[in-house]
């Protein structure tokens, strides 16, 4: 029985304590779309209901959040009500501080007027048992003052004590009726205990002369009927007696019975919590999975498109891109603009198939990409035979027209090795014409699909000239490029060369 009671009150605890859970989680929910005031209200009932659980940090924290929360959208009212919970927690938590956060909420309804009398007198009553406890007498009589001038009594008087003179006589009536009612139901009592003693006695005396009057027979007769009479009463106690023993032992298989089905029924509802649990875990991981695999391919197609991207486009270009959907074309003043053309590649065309010059072409200019990636330099296009880069784009000034001088040198160095190669196995030779000019050109991205980018400008125009001017297996630049490398690379001058359209220009080849 006793373990049956426990038991059930366990349960009765497992069942409040999991209402109030619910309870918590529920508030929850409801704060996370909150807004306004009415969030701060959720904040303070959260701060309520951990209070009741005796969850008194996390109802310190609820209570802190709305304060803070109350003070942002100016609500002075339910910041005083959020701190007085926030104090109340940190108290039955014995935290140190809480007093101030009393204070600090009466100071809040001061300075507004408040008029919450129950809110006032809530915070004084807990400053006054944080006083009690810290044994501050002073503080207490203070506090005590002013919990008297909120209830209607002078500061200093007990609630309990008249305080005028009418009262005191008043007070004085009421004592001395009360001593006479008192005395009259004395004196009342005594007349009725007298009288009931008069009357027991005389019953008493009637039984003794009765008793006198019987013969001794009659004596031996009535104790024998008393006998019978007790033997027969203890027959019919002990009958009862059996009865109830009996009705006892029903009533414990009952409850034994009630009881071995109450924990079956408890097991089962805790297995299936568990397998419940289990299974909204292991399905969360799942999911969980499914997602990380997901955003895992997600990542790797927008890498993909990023790579693929500027692979096609600067960098600058490919941001600009990305952002506004258009790009605008841009003027940069000093870059450096490469030609390279094969020399006789019509002739080695009527050598070679098709599909045998498309694959050496892609093979040279494979090579030259990852040249020209070496030195941070721009491959602009490829046009048949001819391969155009360029240097300083977006960065511009000279530095990079000496990169792009040491990428033209192993571009020739390339070829030297690759054409030893093919020669040993009797195939014509690619030998390439490299022009080098530097100076201002414009750039970017025109029309809407199949976007390309090109530079274009009197800079580029020159540069193929130059190149056009060259010898296979060398590299032409014009006087222009020539100024800013002479320090650094050994150059011939060739005279002043006529160039298409452009009259005579001063050309140098840079020494291998």
């Amino acid at each position: 029985m006793k373990k049956t009671i426990l038991l059930l009150f366990f349960l009765s605890q497992m069942l409040g304590v999991h209402a109030q859970s619910a309870k918590i989680q529920a508030l929850e929910d409801q704060l996370r779309p909150a807004f306004g005031p009415g969030r701060v209200s959720l904040y303070i009932a959260l701060s309520d209901a951990c209070i009741e659980e005796g969850q008194f940090d996390k109802a310190a924290d609820w209570a802190e959040e709305g304060a803070d929360f109350a003070r942002k959208i100016k609500q002075s009212d339910l910041r005083a009500v959020a701190l007085n919970r926030q104090g109340k927690a940190m108290m039955l938590g014995g935290k140190r501080k809480a007093a101030g956060r009393f204070e600090a909420s009466l100071d809040i309804l001061r300075e507004n007027g408040n008029t919450n009398k129950t809110l006032v007198l809530d915070n004084l009553h807990n400053l006054r048992r944080l006083s009690e406890r810290s044994g501050k007498a002073k503080d207490i009589a203070l506090i005590d003052d002013q919990i008297a001038v909120l209830e209607g009594r002078a500061p200093g008087a007990s609630s309990d004590v008249p305080v005028t003179k009418s009262e005191l006589r008043n007070e004085l009536a009421a004592l001395q009726q009360q001593l006479a009612n008192a005395g009259d139901g004395f004196k009342t009592d005594q007349v009725k205990m007298m009288q009931e003693s008069k009357e027991l006695q005389a019953q008493l005396a009637a039984k003794e002369a009765a008793m006198e009057q019987m013969s001794e027979e009659q004596m031996k007769s009535s104790m024998l009927l008393m006998q019978q009479r007790l033997m027969l009463d203890s027959l019919v106690f002990r009958a009862g007696i059996d009865s109830l023993e009996k009705s006892n032992a029903k009533l414990a298989l009952s409850e034994a019975n009630s009881s071995r089905k109450f924990y079956i029924a408890a097991m089962v509802a805790l297995l299936l919590l568990a397998g419940g649990s289990l299974f909204s875990f292991v399905r969360a991981r799942t999911h969980a999975k499914v997602l990380e695999e997901k955003n895992k391919i997600i990542r790797e197609e927008q890498q993909r498109s990023e790579n693929l991207l500027l692979n096609i486009l600067p960098s600058l270009v490919a941001e600009e891109l990305k952002k506004k959907g258009h790009t605008n074309a841009r003027l940069f003043e000093d870059v450096s603009v490469l030609f390279a053309d094969f020399v006789g590649f019509s002739k080695i065309a009527e050598l070679l198939g098709p599909q045998e010059l498309v694959s050496e072409l892609d093979t040279c200019f494979r090579a030259f990409d990852q040249i020209i990636a070496n030195y941070n330099l721009e491959k602009i296009k490829t046009i048949g035979d001819c391969y155009m880069c360029a240097g300083g784009l977006p960065n511009g000034g000279g530095a990079q027209l000496s990169d792009m001088v040491r990428a033209a040198r192993d571009m020739q160095k390339w070829l030297h090795i690759y054409n030893t190669e093919r020669i040993k196995t009797g195939k014509p030779r690619f030998e390439a014409r490299i022009g080098i000019h530097r100076g201002p050109v414009v750039a970017g991205v025109v029309g809407s699909k199949k976007f390309a980018f090109d530079i274009w400008g009197d800079t580029v125009n020159i540069a193929a000239r130059i190149e056009q001017a060259g010898e296979g297996g060398k590299i032409n630049i014009s006087g222009e490029a020539y100024e800013l490398i002479r320090d650094s690379f050994p150059c011939t001058y060739r005279g002043k060369i006529a160039a298409k359209n452009k009259g005579e220009i001063d050309m140098y080849f840079v020494d291998n």
